[in-house]
């Protein structure tokens, strides 16, 4: 017995194959829907009560959020000028600050400088002190040489 099997027949079999898995498919999506359903009607249910108070007071909650909502914006406008002063002061301060940092380097810098060179010219005269006091030994070594020739 053989059988022959036409290329349209093969494709419809395909076809009703692809379309039993798809049926399937959805079978399994709905029943997951269902699911998804029944629980959110049961939390719906057991929290009914709270939903209620909360929808009743939804009105009064809506007329806080406005209060506090005009509230910030006039504290916002309020506040708006002395935070732009506030920060300009800010950058004032900052750039006095540079200023006198400025200064105060150039100051350390000029005493560092001068206490260098005293340094220097102490050291320079320590020389010449000795040199002296040297020069004041011979001239009494040659003096007391002297005296005891005669």
């Amino acid at each position: 017995m053989t059988a022959t099997i036409t290329i349209q027949e093969l494709l419809t079999f395909i076809l009703y194959l692809l379309g039993i898995g798809l049926l399937g498919y959805l079978i399994v999506l709905i029943k997951n829907a269902n699911k998804l359903v029944s629980n959110a009607k049961k939390i719906a249910e057991k929290n009914e009560k709270e939903i209620n108070t909360t929808l009743k007071q939804l009105p009064e909650i809506s007329t806080n959020l406005n209060c506090i909502t005009e509230d910030v914006k006039e504290l916002i406008e309020n506040v708006s000028p002395e935070v732009t002063d506030l920060m300009t002061n800010a950058s004032s301060i900052t750039n006095k600050l540079d200023t006198t940092s400025e200064k105060i380097f150039d100051a350390i810098d000029l005493v560092s400088d001068s206490v260098s060179d005293t340094a220097v010219t102490i050291q320079d005269n320590v020389k010449n002190v000795t040199d002296y006091i040297k020069l004041v030994m011979e001239i009494i070594d040659i003096i007391k040489n002297a005296f005891k020739n005669r």
